[in-house]
């Protein structure tokens, strides 16, 4: 196929804010947008391609900008310390292909120890696959966030993740910069989802502190030295107000902060991931016990979602997804969904799920958009999805960095997903 392409559509959304353009005929050159407008406006680079998509809608390739690209099968429980490390990245492999076909054409990689390896692969041309921004390993105080009771002991310490003390905080950053980590991931509450061992469960409200002020303000400032930002994993009032406070870039899930805080991440910048898709589908799909875990989470998500909308928190979507068969990457437009459940605008949907994970990817000014000198990053759903959000589940056409990787007609939706619980 000519490395110069002509795409014609029957509309265009661009995410920049302009109006969606009718008509629309985008030029594709050297894998960057050349230039977008109406048909007829301006004529075809000699020599082009032309591919047109008919009635369909243009949109900016989605982002996922939370996600684990661990090659993992969440059926098996120990696959996580039994399955080679090389097996495991030939699945992860496999997941970046259908993360394509979903029509995510970059992801933020929050925590394991392929990402870096895989961002590597795909820049390099070796694998296909989105955009990868990777944080490497997660570094985590023990007893802290990843340090579960569950896996053993000798394996969690393989995983040089332990950071405890400022020094060791400081020298775990290092290491992450020296593995060709994007980003610092660190973990910054404790509690899970199911957990009946430790004596705060897992109720947002309860989660404690994994690290002091002193340990965490050591991780912003030791990244932000080498040019790094950070992302924190923080449930509970205590956890996201001691991220904002450090100046981090962005609270990862952040559910049950209190409203002041809320207005304080609205008022620094402070980027919201809220991470709905993961315990909707656990919610949904797990045994009734461990469900009602999930749930109540769910509900502390509802209600601090509103906050930070009402307050103007910046929001990107991130699926927290991981593996089948719970949380399968792929089609990860669920987040977006739940996200006009919630009552987000049509508007602002669409915005989290392109431009605004671009922003929190750091890649703001390569993808996002569909304008002049961006990455050639481009879906095509049936439809205005303004109107109609589950759209975003029905990709037709995508293409990546210029080069299609998906053409075919269009696909019947999928099952109905999770909604967020009303009361």
């Amino acid at each position: 196929m000519p490395t110069d392409l002509v795409l014609r559509a029957g509309a265009a959304w661009t995410g920049t804010g302009a109006p969606v353009i009718d008509r629309a005929e985008l030029h594709v050159e050297a894998g960057r947008i050349a230039w977008i407008g109406r048909q007829g406006e301006r004529p075809a680079p000699e020599g082009a391609g032309v591919i047109d998509l008919g009635a369909q809608w243009l949109l900016p390739g989605f982002v996922d900008a939370h996600l684990h690209l661990w090659g993992l099968d969440l059926s098996e429980p120990s696959a996580l310390w039994n399955w080679p490390q090389a097996y495991r990245a030939a699945r992860a492999v496999a997941d970046l292909g259908a993360l394509l076909a979903g029509g995510i054409t970059a992801v933020r990689c929050c925590g394991g120890p392929l990402g870096p390896s895989l961002a590597r692969a795909v820049r390099e041309g070796m694998v296909a696959g989105p955009r990868i921004v990777a944080a490497g390993e997660f570094i985590c105080s023990r007893a802290g966030t990843w340090d579960h009771a569950q896996w053993p002991q000798r394996w969690v310490e393989g995983l040089g993740i332990y950071a405890d003390g400022p020094e060791e905080c400081r020298r775990r950053v290092r290491e992450r910069v020296r593995q060709g980590a994007d980003f610092i991931k660190i973990g910054g509450s404790v509690g899970e989802h199911a957990d009946t061992i430790r004596p705060w469960g897992d109720d947002p409200a309860q989660l404690r502190l994994s690290y002091s002020d002193e340990e965490v303000r050591t991780v912003v400032e030791e990244a932000g030295r080498n040019g790094l930002r950070v992302a924190t994993h923080a449930i509970g009032e205590a956890a996201v107000a001691q991220a904002v406070a450090a100046g981090v870039h962005s609270v990862e899930h952040g559910h049950g902060a209190a409203e002041e805080t809320v207005r304080r991440m609205a008022g620094e910048g402070t980027w919201l991931v809220p991470t709905l898709a993961l315990p909707a589908l656990r919610a949904e799909r797990a045994p009734p016990a461990v469900a009602a875990g999930w749930q109540r989470h769910r509900d502390v998500q509802r209600r601090s979602l509103e906050l930070a909308m009402r307050h103007g928190v910046r929001i990107a979507a991130g699926t927290d997804f991981v593996g089948p068969p719970f949380t399968p990457l792929g089609p990860d437009a669920v987040e977006m969904e739940l996200l006009a459940a919630a009552g987000m605008a049509p508007e602002e949907v669409l915005l989290a799920g392109t431009a605004n994970g671009a922003a929190v990817l750091g890649l703001a000014d390569q993808a996002g958009t569909l304008a002049p000198g961006r990455c050639a990053d481009i879906v095509a759903v049936p439809g205005d999805p303004r109107r109609d959000i589950a759209l975003v589940r029905r990709v037709s056409f995508v293409m990546a960095a210029g080069t299609v990787v998906l053409d075919r007609p269009e696909m019947p939706s999928g099952p109905t997903p999770p909604t967020l619980t009303r009361r």
